[in-house]
């Protein structure tokens, strides 16, 4: 009788790891259909912006600056996202005089995927302060546009280069229904940023 209750406890146990081992199998092969993505609706993320921004417009007197700028955004799906930037942008004109530009704007992003590659393309508008010489222009029209690459480093971080090109224009109103086009001015600047986003 001892043996007989041995000799079925061997065959108790040696068929319970068999169906264990099913289980584990089946368990890996499941698919439950969903497809995982890099980014998806809801996700967000922060990025921080620093580089050197170059005057485009003015005629050799505005020397070349720095630029930082932070930013957020929301996707609504795989490939666009909605948010905003504001960028600090300093340059020295010939006198030695410090131009200011503030801009914040908000817009669009659409953004690309190859593999643990993003190319993030933004079209913004907004708003911007301007002080050059102890005299500041508030509010004035900004435009940016942004272009990027980035290395999706992880799930939380990614590292890249970025170039921003932002437009202010400065309207001189000499009458509520008219423009003074010879004293208005127009700020056009590009930049060259190293970038860091975080992710959540």
């Amino acid at each position: 009788m001892k043996r007989f209750i041995s000799l079925l406890s061997v065959i108790l146990l040696l068929s319970a790891s068999v169906f264990a081992d099913d289980y584990f199998e089946d368990d890996e092969e499941y698919d439950d259909g969903y497809v995982y993505t890099q980014n998806g609706a809801g996700d967000q993320f922060l990025k921080i912006d620093l580089g050197a921004t170059f005057p485009l417009n003015f005629k050799g007197k505005l020397y070349p600056g720095v630029i930082a700028s932070v930013g957020y955004y929301r996707f609504m799906n795989e490939t666009f996202a909605v948010g905003g930037d504001v960028i600090l942008g300093y340059n020295l004109s010939v006198g030695k005089k410090p131009v200011i530009t503030v801009p914040v704007t908000f817009g669009v992003l659409y953004q690309p995927v190859f593999g643990k590659f993003e190319f993030p393309l933004m079209l913004n508008i907004g708003f911007a302060s301007t002080t050059c010489q102890r005299s500041t222009h508030f509010p004035s029209l900004a435009f940016k546009f942004t272009a990027g690459a980035f290395y999706r480093y992880s799930e939380s971080w990614s590292f890249g280069l970025s170039s921003h090109s932002y437009w202010i224009p400065q309207l001189a109103f000499v009458d509520w229904w008219k423009i003074d086009n010879e004293k208005n001015d127009h700020g056009l600047f590009t930049s060259v940023d190293l970038s860091i986003r975080y992710h959540f």
